[in-house]
C-alpha cells in the first residue's frame, strides 16, 4: 500500500478551464489545454475538455498516446519539435507540432506524405526568450520553404518564455512577434491563422491585466487549468480559480525532538519537488530533503502529530509534474 496519496478533483479543473476559456474568449485568444504537467493523465484531459478545451497539448508522444489509447480524439498539439527519430509518430498521433529545425520539417514533410496526412505545424521565433526557436530574420525564407512542401501546413509562429521572464519582456516580444508575421504576410503572402503567445506566465501578465497585445490569438495554458495557480513561486493565486485541484497526504515515518519538533514523510527528491509542496495546515514548514526522505518542521503546528499521521499539501507545477510520473505515488480521483 503506497504511503503517498494524490487525490485530484476533477470538477474543479473543469471549473478552471472553463474560467480561462472565459477570460481569454472576449481578447480573441483560443486556448489549448496543456497535459504535460500530469503526464497526460486521461481523465484530467476529459476534465479540461469538459470545461471547453478544444486542443490539448503535450510535449510528449508517449502522453498523447496514452490519451489516444484512452479514446481522447481532440485535436493535440505537440509543445516541442519531435527528433529525427519520433517523425513517424508524430504524424501518427498529433495533428499539430512546434517546430524550429527545417531538417526535421522536411522529414515531416515525407512523412506525412507517405502516411497521406496533412499535419499543420506552428515555427517557434527565439526572440531571445532562451530556448526553441528560428531567427527572426530567417521567418520569411522559412516561410517560403515550407508552405512549398507537400504535407504540412503552415499554422503560424510561437514563442516562449520562461516561467522566470518578466512581464516587460513579454509585451515587447510579443509585439515583435506580431510585427514579424504581419511582416511575412507582406513578404511572402502568407496570412498566418495562428500567432501562439506563450503559456500561463503570459496569461498572467498579459490578459489578466488587460494588456493585451492585438493580434495574438493562442495560449498554451497549463499551470492554471491544473493549478489555478500563475506561478508556483509564492505560490500566486489568480482570484476565482480553485487551487486545492491536487492534493498530497504523505505518512509521517518519523517524528523527534531535536530543539524544534521535526516529522520525516515518506517521500523526497525522486518523487516530487519538495521546494513545491505548500502545507494545508498552519504551522508546518518544509525545511530539507533528500531522495527518499523530506523533512517538516512541526513546532508551531497547532495539531499534535504522530507517527503514522498524513500532512496534506497543495502544490506547485514542478511538484505536481515529478508527482504524476513516480510510480511510488497512489492517484485517486474526486469525480
Amino acid at each position: 500500500m503506497s504511503t503517498v496519496h494524490l487525490t485530484i478533483d476533477l470538477a474543479k479543473i473543469t471549473h478552471n478551464a472553463r474560467k480561462t476559456i472565459a477570460i481569454c474568449r472576449p481578447f480573441g485568444l483560443d486556448v489549448v489545454g496543456v497535459t504535460k504537467g500530469v503526464c497526460g493523465l486521461p481523465d484530467v484531459a476529459r476534465a479540461m475538455i469538459a470545461g471547453g478545451i478544444k486542443t490539448l497539448g503535450d510535449a510528449r508522444l508517449d502522453n498523447i498516446a496514452r490519451m489516444r489509447d484512452a479514446g481522447i480524439h481532440a485535436p493535440m498539439l505537440l509543445l516541442r519539435s519531435p527528433s529525427p527519430s519520433e517523425i513517424s509518430r508524430c504524424i501518427d498521433l498529433a495533428d499539430i507540432s512546434l517546430n524550429s529545425d527545417i531538417g526535421v520539417l522536411n522529414a515531416l514533410s515525407q512523412e506525412a506524405v507517405s502516411m497521406g496526412k496533412r499535419h499543420r505545424v506552428i515555427l517557434m521565433v527565439d526572440f531571445d526568450t532562451g530556448r526553441e526557436g528560428f531567427a527572426p530574420e530567417a521567418m520569411p525564407g522559412v516561410c517560403r520553404e515550407v508552405r512549398a512542401m507537400d504535407g504540412l501546413m503552415l499554422d503560424g509562429f510561437g514563442i516562449y518564455f520562461s516561467y522566470q521572464s518578466e512581464n516587460r519582456f513579454h509585451f515587447a516580444a510579443q509585439q515583435r512577434l506580431v510585427a514579424l508575421a504581419r511582416e511575412v504576410d507582406r513578404k511572402c503572402g502568407v496570412a498566418l491563422s495562428v500567432v501562439s503567445g506563450g503559456s500561463t506566465n503570459v496569461f498572467d501578465s498579459l490578459t489578466l491585466k488587460s494588456k493585451y497585445i492585438t493580434g495574438v490569438n493562442q495560449l498554451r495554458i497549463g499551470t492554471a487549468i491544473l493549478l489555478g495557480i500563475s506561478s508556483s513561486i509564492g505560490p500566486r493565486h489568480i482570484e476565482g480559480f480553485h487551487h486545492d485541484t491536487f492534493i498530497l497526504d504523505a505518512e509521517l515515518i518519523e517524528v523527534k525532538k531535536r530543539g524544534r519538533l521535526l516529522g520525516i514523510l515518506s517521500l523526497g527528491r525522486i518523487d516530487t519537488e519538495p521546494e513545491y509542496l505548500f502545507p494545508t495546515s498552519p504551522g508546518i514548514t518544509v525545511i530539507d530533503s533528500s531522495s527518499d526522505h523530506t523533512i517538516v518542521d512541526l513546532t508551531e503546528s497547532p495539531q499534535s502529530l504522530h507517527v503514522g499521521d498524513c500532512i496534506s499539501f497543495r502544490l506547485g507545477y514542478f511538484a505536481l509534474s515529478r508527482l504524476t510520473v513516480s510510480p511510488y505515488v497512489k492517484i485517486e480521483y474526486r469525480k
